[in-house]
């Protein structure tokens, strides 16, 4: 009992931190690629003199700001705010390994807010050169951004180290360069540049969508065949190696569960479908672009990130940080001296209830909660228990730590077990009856 549970009915906490995150992975891939674009096609249009084609980027980068500086900015701080709450271990854990990291990272995001203003509200003020060196230092820090939030989150993966191992040492960069660091960097890096043309062809789209037979909207969409085969290229090498890289237990969870299966398969057949789209729409023809077009390929291009990213996570099992913070929001370390003094220590915010069935609401409440609604919900227990017996469910429970399954091990005493069994047959009970 680290801290106090946060419950989240139906959904739960964990599925509510992927829904946030997976929308503000939206917009920050959009924050790193869509400033690299910028960027380069700004410095392209003043070394062509393309005064119409500089202008289309000045209106692109009001949207641009917009969207990643306003709405980036809320729904990171919703992260923040969500796994403080639902993972508050986890977090703090995080915290203290990465603290210089965050540190780093919040200096180069007050570099890229900074950059970004100058960026826009600068775009004719400033000498051209001066202007181009402005986008880049966006474009870098942005970037920067993604390296250094990368290793935290490659981390939480997989904390074995490219060079040291961070259990043995418990040094910073022996846990930032960890063995998915630099695969998951570079399949990010052709995530946010490949999205970011998504962002374009919508928004050009949109400009054009009166005149689509603008040479100027042509001339856009042809620019961006370059940044999609390079985002491309390298989410195909990224992916590939970060699955090569994966340990023993994650790649035994990929190979056993049929969610995780059904999510891979799923990514794979969407990044075909938009590549070909791609190739046969922009690349091919881009006078085939119109505004339905080009909401399709973007819907599809975020559906195939989020799918990906829930993979991510559902590998990740039983950890919230890879072999230091399990699931049911303990340390790894903990788990046999909870199974001998109990897996509810006392709490002066908690006390532990005297009554059996309580006792086992407030078992299931931490050990199992994190990934399981009780009745009704996300991965609910209830229906799950459907014709299992009082002794089956404490059988179950207590061959948790199996290698084939994905939820972290028993971690309490024989009475808590039977007060957790309690709770689970009078949910089930409930459920038969609804």
């Amino acid at each position: 009992m680290h801290y106090p549970w946060w419950y989240v009915p139906g959904l739960t906490a964990p599925m509510l931190i992927g829904i946030i995150a997976v929308i503000h992975v939206f917009v920050a891939h959009y924050a790193v690629g869509g400033g690299i674009l910028i960027a380069l096609e700004n410095q392209f249009a003043i070394k062509t003199k393309d005064k119409a084609y500089r202008n289309y980027w000045y209106k692109h980068t009001r949207f641009f700001v917009l969207l990643t500086v306003a709405f980036g900015a809320i729904t990171g701080v919703g992260i923040w705010w969500t796994i403080a709450l639902a993972s508050p271990l986890a977090t703090e854990k995080l915290i203290r390994t990465f603290v210089f990291g965050w540190a780093i990272e919040w200096v180069f995001f007050i570099v890229e807010i900074t950059a970004a203003f100058i960026t826009y509200y600068f775009w004719t003020k400033l000498p051209e050169k001066t202007h181009i060196a402005i986008a880049w230092i966006y474009a870098i820090a942005a970037w920067i951004s993604l390296v250094l939030i990368t290793g935290i989150t490659a981390f939480m993966l997989d904390s074995r180290g490219l060079f040291a191992h961070w259990a043995e040492t418990q040094n910073f960069w022996h846990a930032f360069f960890n063995v998915q660091f630099l695969p998951q960097m570079i399949a990010r890096t052709g995530g946010a540049v490949l999205l970011a043309a998504m962002y374009v062809f919508l928004h050009a789209a949109w400009v054009y969508r009166n005149d689509p037979n603008d040479p100027l909207f042509e001339k856009i969409i042809r620019r961006m065949a370059r940044p999609i085969l390079f985002g491309i290229i390298t989410i195909i090498l990224g992916v590939a190696w970060s699955c090569m890289m994966l340990s023993e237990n994650a790649l035994l969870i990929m190979e056993r569960s049929v969610f995780l299966n059904t999510l891979v398969g799923l990514f794979f057949g969407i990044s075909v479908l938009v590549t070909l789209l791609v190739v046969f729409g922009p690349i091919r023809n881009p006078k085939s672009i119109n505004f339905g077009f080009a909401v399709s390929i973007f819907v599809l291009s975020l559906t195939a990130l989020a799918v990906m990213e829930f993979a991510r996570e559902a590998v990740r099992k039983p950890w919230i940080v890879d072999q230091v913070v399990l699931g049911n929001q303990i340390y790894a370390d903990e788990v046999p001296h909870r199974q001998r003094a109990g897996f509810l220590q006392p709490s002066t915010l908690l006390p532990i209830p005297s009554d059996n069935f309580e006792r086992g609401g407030m078992v299931f409440m931490y050990h199992c909660n994190n990934c399981h609604a009780p009745e009704r919900g996300f991965s609910a227990v209830g229906p799950l228990l459907y014709g299992k017996s009082k002794e089956r469910i404490v059988e179950t429970i207590r061959h948790l730590d199996t290698p084939t399954l994905s939820m972290p091990p028993w971690s309490g005493t024989d009475e808590e077990l039977d007060a957790l069994a309690d709770f689970l047959v009078t949910i089930r009970r409930e459920v038969k009856k609804k």
